[in-house]
């Protein structure tokens, strides 16, 4: 799957006369450029459905952060979703960790 990039404008200048649906990533806006249960729910179905067209079914941790909210009308036939425990991100994922880390201190370039 193309990876997901959300920006703050709908139109940014950069992008002025190119179709979205060409870009190398699926191409989400809102004002604060995070993520949203809007956004996730639809990564979700997208990837749902490629798993069905692929005939795989497969599972997907993720944190427990409220955007990773699970609307009542997506139905998930090949994915399963499972929540890792609360405040285990740090200890299960190490890398992560550290990359958060040197944005935080600034010590990233």
């Amino acid at each position: 799957m193309k990876p997901l990039f959300i920006h703050t404008y709908q139109n940014p200048r950069i992008l002025r006369g190119k179709k979205k649906e060409e870009l190398p990533v699926d191409y989400y806006w809102n004002s604060t450029a995070w993520m949203q249960v809007s956004v996730w729910n639809d990564y979700l179905k997208k990837l749902d459905t490629k798993m069905r067209l692929q005939h795989r079914h497969i599972l997907l941790l993720v944190d427990n952060a409220p955007v990773h909210k699970i609307d009542e009308n997506v139905n998930l036939t090949n994915v399963t979703v499972h929540f890792l425990p609360p405040n285990t991100t740090a200890h299960l994922q190490p890398c992560d960790a550290g990359i958060i880390n040197s944005f935080k201190v600034g010590n990233i370039f």
